[in-house]
Protein backbone atom coordinates (compact mmCIF):
# COMPACT_ATOMS: atom_id res chain seq x y z
CA UNK A 1 0.00 0.00 0.00
CA UNK A 2 3.08 2.18 0.75
CA UNK A 3 4.15 4.33 -2.40
CA UNK A 4 7.88 5.37 -3.24
CA UNK A 5 8.72 8.61 -1.35
CA UNK A 6 6.86 11.52 -3.44
CA UNK A 7 5.01 9.26 -5.51
CA UNK A 8 2.16 8.93 -3.42
CA UNK A 9 -0.57 10.75 -1.35
CA UNK A 10 0.88 11.46 1.80
CA UNK A 11 -1.82 11.02 4.42
CA UNK A 12 -3.82 9.90 8.28
CA UNK A 13 -6.46 9.25 9.48
CA UNK A 14 -7.66 11.59 12.40
CA UNK A 15 -10.49 12.79 14.39
CA UNK A 16 -10.65 16.39 13.16
CA UNK A 17 -11.41 19.36 16.25
CA UNK A 18 -13.60 21.98 16.12
CA UNK A 19 -11.87 25.81 15.67
CA UNK A 20 -14.12 26.94 19.05
CA UNK A 21 -11.59 24.24 20.55
CA UNK A 22 -9.25 24.52 18.55
CA UNK A 23 -9.27 28.66 20.17
CA UNK A 24 -9.45 27.54 23.65
CA UNK A 25 -5.85 25.87 22.98
CA UNK A 26 -4.57 29.16 22.08
CA UNK A 27 -3.66 30.58 24.98
CA UNK A 28 -2.51 27.22 26.81
CA UNK A 29 0.69 27.55 23.93
CA UNK A 30 1.08 30.90 24.12
CA UNK A 31 1.66 30.37 27.75
CA UNK A 32 3.72 27.65 26.95
CA UNK A 33 5.75 29.71 24.80
CA UNK A 34 7.16 32.28 27.13
CA UNK A 35 8.66 29.31 28.82
CA UNK A 36 9.64 27.29 26.05
CA UNK A 37 11.53 29.21 23.36
CA UNK A 38 12.87 26.75 20.73
CA UNK A 39 9.58 24.62 19.57
CA UNK A 40 7.83 24.57 16.40
CA UNK A 41 4.08 25.33 17.53
CA UNK A 42 1.38 23.62 15.55
CA UNK A 43 -0.88 26.28 14.27
CA UNK A 44 -4.27 27.55 14.57
CA UNK A 45 -6.67 25.48 12.42
CA UNK A 46 -4.14 22.26 12.03
CA UNK A 47 -5.12 20.79 15.61
CA UNK A 48 -6.44 17.05 15.01
CA UNK A 49 -5.83 13.41 16.72
CA UNK A 50 -4.20 11.32 14.29
CA UNK A 51 -5.68 7.80 15.15
CA UNK A 52 -2.97 6.50 12.23
CA UNK A 53 -0.27 8.17 10.24
CA UNK A 54 -0.33 6.49 6.96
CA UNK A 55 2.67 8.08 5.62
CA UNK A 56 2.89 7.93 1.58
CA UNK A 57 -0.14 5.89 -0.16
CA UNK A 58 0.26 5.27 -4.11
CA UNK A 59 -2.99 7.13 -4.86
CA UNK A 60 -4.52 3.80 -6.64
CA UNK A 61 -4.67 2.69 -3.18
CA UNK A 62 -6.75 5.52 -1.81
CA UNK A 63 -9.94 4.08 -2.87
CA UNK A 64 -9.17 0.96 -0.76
CA UNK A 65 -7.94 2.94 2.15
CA UNK A 66 -11.15 5.41 2.41
CA UNK A 67 -13.37 2.28 1.77
CA UNK A 68 -11.58 0.71 4.98
CA UNK A 69 -12.21 3.13 6.85
CA UNK A 70 -15.53 3.81 5.83
CA UNK A 71 -16.39 0.41 7.06
CA UNK A 72 -14.91 1.32 10.81
CA UNK A 73 -16.74 4.54 10.97
CA UNK A 74 -20.16 2.75 10.08
CA UNK A 75 -19.42 0.51 13.20
CA UNK A 76 -19.09 3.40 15.46
CA UNK A 77 -21.58 5.43 17.85
CA UNK A 78 -21.03 9.05 18.18
CA UNK A 79 -19.37 9.89 21.69
CA UNK A 80 -17.40 12.91 23.46
CA UNK A 81 -14.02 13.26 24.34
CA UNK A 82 -12.60 16.05 26.70
CA UNK A 83 -8.90 17.58 26.61
CA UNK A 84 -6.86 18.13 29.33
CA UNK A 85 -3.67 17.39 31.09
CA UNK A 86 -0.27 18.87 29.48
CA UNK A 87 2.49 15.84 29.20
CA UNK A 88 5.06 15.16 26.54
CA UNK A 89 7.39 12.41 24.60
CA UNK A 90 9.01 10.93 26.01
CA UNK A 91 9.29 12.33 29.32
CA UNK A 92 8.28 15.83 30.91
CA UNK A 93 12.39 15.59 31.84
CA UNK A 94 13.77 15.29 27.88
CA UNK A 95 10.73 16.38 25.92
CA UNK A 96 10.41 16.00 22.07
CA UNK A 97 6.46 17.10 21.55
CA UNK A 98 4.41 18.77 23.83
CA UNK A 99 0.74 17.35 24.26
CA UNK A 100 -2.96 18.19 25.36
CA UNK A 101 -4.31 14.66 26.58
CA UNK A 102 -7.70 13.26 26.91
CA UNK A 103 -9.73 13.85 30.18
CA UNK A 104 -12.42 11.82 29.09
CA UNK A 105 -13.41 10.14 26.48
CA UNK A 106 -9.40 8.34 26.23
CA UNK A 107 -11.06 4.65 26.67
CA UNK A 108 -13.11 5.19 23.57
CA UNK A 109 -10.52 6.98 21.17
CA UNK A 110 -7.98 4.10 21.94
CA UNK A 111 -10.88 1.39 20.68
CA UNK A 112 -11.22 3.70 17.72
CA UNK A 113 -7.45 3.41 16.91
CA UNK A 114 -7.20 -0.16 17.01
CA UNK A 115 -10.06 -0.44 15.15
CA UNK A 116 -8.49 1.61 12.32
CA UNK A 117 -5.44 -0.37 12.72
CA UNK A 118 -7.28 -3.27 12.35
CA UNK A 119 -8.80 -2.23 9.33
CA UNK A 120 -5.63 -0.74 7.82
CA UNK A 121 -3.64 -4.20 8.19
CA UNK A 122 -5.40 -6.22 5.77
CA UNK A 123 -4.58 -3.79 3.55
CA UNK A 124 -0.86 -4.40 4.39
CA UNK A 125 -0.47 -0.93 6.50
CA UNK A 126 1.63 -2.14 9.99
CA UNK A 127 0.33 -1.75 13.29
CA UNK A 128 0.50 0.91 15.73
CA UNK A 129 0.67 -0.74 19.06
CA UNK A 130 1.92 2.70 20.72
CA UNK A 131 -1.05 4.70 20.34
CA UNK A 132 -1.35 7.11 22.92
CA UNK A 133 -4.58 9.57 22.20
CA UNK A 134 -3.24 13.54 22.39
CA UNK A 135 -3.21 16.76 20.38
CA UNK A 136 0.30 17.85 19.22
CA UNK A 137 1.07 21.54 21.23
CA UNK A 138 4.33 21.94 19.80
CA UNK A 139 7.60 20.04 18.85
CA UNK A 140 10.99 21.39 20.68
CA UNK A 141 13.98 21.53 18.11
CA UNK A 142 16.05 21.07 20.97
CA UNK A 143 15.11 18.75 24.60
CA UNK A 144 14.88 21.29 27.37
CA UNK A 145 13.70 19.63 31.04
CA UNK A 146 10.31 20.86 31.69
CA UNK A 147 9.95 19.15 35.33
CA UNK A 148 10.36 22.53 36.55
CA UNK A 149 6.93 23.84 34.95
CA UNK A 150 5.23 20.89 36.47
CA UNK A 151 3.23 22.90 38.69
CA UNK A 152 2.40 25.74 35.81
CA UNK A 153 1.24 23.08 33.84
CA UNK A 154 -1.15 21.26 36.16
CA UNK A 155 -3.42 24.62 35.68
CA UNK A 156 -4.03 22.80 32.22
CA UNK A 157 -5.45 19.88 34.02
CA UNK A 158 -8.83 21.00 33.06
CA UNK A 159 -9.50 23.24 29.99
CA UNK A 160 -12.72 24.76 30.49
CA UNK A 161 -14.98 24.05 26.82
CA UNK A 162 -12.45 22.05 25.58
CA UNK A 163 -15.49 19.13 24.94
CA UNK A 164 -15.72 17.77 21.18
CA UNK A 165 -18.63 15.22 20.23
CA UNK A 166 -17.19 12.63 18.06
CA UNK A 167 -19.49 11.66 14.96
CA UNK A 168 -16.70 11.16 11.94
CA UNK A 169 -13.47 10.25 11.14
CA UNK A 170 -11.57 11.79 8.20
CA UNK A 171 -9.02 10.72 5.93
CA UNK A 172 -6.84 13.59 5.79
CA UNK A 173 -3.84 14.47 3.33
CA UNK A 174 -0.68 16.37 4.50
CA UNK A 175 1.51 18.11 2.41
CA UNK A 176 4.40 19.49 3.75
CA UNK A 177 5.38 23.13 2.89
CA UNK A 178 8.84 25.30 4.46
CA UNK A 179 5.72 27.70 6.29
CA UNK A 180 4.12 24.30 7.90
CA UNK A 181 1.89 21.16 6.94
CA UNK A 182 -1.41 22.13 5.05
CA UNK A 183 -4.13 19.47 5.89
CA UNK A 184 -7.03 18.51 3.49
CA UNK A 185 -9.81 16.32 4.04
CA UNK A 186 -10.20 13.33 1.32
CA UNK A 187 -12.87 11.46 2.67
CA UNK A 188 -14.88 12.34 5.92
CA UNK A 189 -16.45 8.95 7.35
CA UNK A 190 -19.50 9.21 9.20
CA UNK A 191 -20.74 7.37 12.16
CA UNK A 192 -23.68 4.94 12.42
CA UNK A 193 -26.85 6.70 14.22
Amino acid sequence: MSAAKGDGVRCFVAIEIPKPVQALLKPVQTRLQSEIRKASWTKSGNFHLTLKFLGDVHPEAMGAVSEAVENVAATQSPFSMEFGGIGAFPTLARPRVIWVGIKHGAATVSHLAKAVNLDLKHLGFPTDNRFHPHLTLGRLRSPVNLQPLKSMLRKYDTIDGATVSVNEITVMQSQLHPNGAIYTPLNVCHFSA
